[in-house]
């Protein structure tokens, strides 16, 4: 995924957590700390460890600062409930490829979001 950013020169600061609950914990942080802010754009995976990626969604749609962030869900599920309810959440919905050519086409959906919301 990093690669897919730095293919599109995206001007991102990347922040990695390894499961659900540090994801949480980014969000509760950028909510009590003036110093710490939203992420810019967050890749949810939907079977994050310890708390799944709509469970994160669901968190950052409650947050009165960190709403706003576009969020895709990047994931290897190709079930229809999943798109739905990301779709209904208002996340972008990328299934893992199994290519490395496949990922960098996610820059470009990166690309069009950030656009689409302002970001960019």
């Amino acid at each position: 995924m990093r690669e897919a950013i730095r293919e599109e020169k995206l001007p991102l600061e990347v922040h990695v957590v390894s499961d659900g609950q540090q994801a949480l914990e980014f969000i509760e942080r950028a909510e009590t700390h003036a110093d710490a802010p939203c992420p810019q754009i967050a890749l949810l995976d939907l079977n994050l460890p310890k708390r799944n990626g709509f469970e994160v969604l669901e968190r950052l749609r409650a947050s009165p600062k960190c709403n706003g962030v576009p969020v895709v869900i990047v994931t290897s599920s190709d079930a229809p409930a999943d798109l739905q309810r990301a779709t209904e959440m208002g996340a972008g919905y990328f299934r893992k490829p199994a290519s490395y050519s496949g990922f960098l086409k996610l820059g470009d959906v990166l690309r069009r979001l950030m656009i689409e919301t302002g970001a960019l």
